[in-house]
């Protein structure tokens, strides 16, 4: 049923159930899998040495998160990671796109309906917009 399987990943206590679900599926279906973190964009307005500093904070993050999601599926299958700069839903949804993923496993924060209309929210801008299935796991969930 499913091929390419991308999980978004942004060290939350949903996001780590996301991998397990996500790392679980694509084992059920023979699936390749990545792991994406995205992080909002460096201003270079910043101005230099801040943005330089700033950025690589950022990607030394982004790479531990990717790293310990990585250690969380352990030897279980081959994992593909990328890192990316740029608002996390677009780049979630440009990567499936572009890279032809069948499903995309976000966790979900388990914001209330106001305070993700107030804040905005990953998973819903990616199951509004996403060109493939989406997957919105809660903690709770099991497959």
């Amino acid at each position: 049923m499913f091929h390419k399987i991308l999980v978004a990943v942004d060290g939350s206590s949903q996001s780590r159930h996301a991998i397990d679900v996500g790392a679980d599926l694509a084992e059920r279906y023979q699936a390749s899998l990545c792991l994406l973190h995205a992080f909002p964009h460096v201003s270079d307005l910043l101005g230099t040495p801040h943005y330089e500093n700033l950025l690589a904070a950022r990607m030394l993050i982004g790479n531990q998160l990717l790293e310990g999601a990585r250690t969380q599926i352990g030897d279980r299958m081959e994992v593909e990671t990328q890192l990316l700069e740029g608002p996390p839903a677009s780049a979630i949804i440009r990567v499936a796109e572009t890279e032809r993923y069948d499903l995309i496993v976000v966790g979900s924060r388990g914001r209330g309906q106001l305070a993700g209309m107030l804040l905005g929210s990953v998973s819903h801008a990616v199951a509004q917009r996403a060109h493939c299935a989406v997957l919105i796991v809660h903690e709770t969930a099991t497959i």
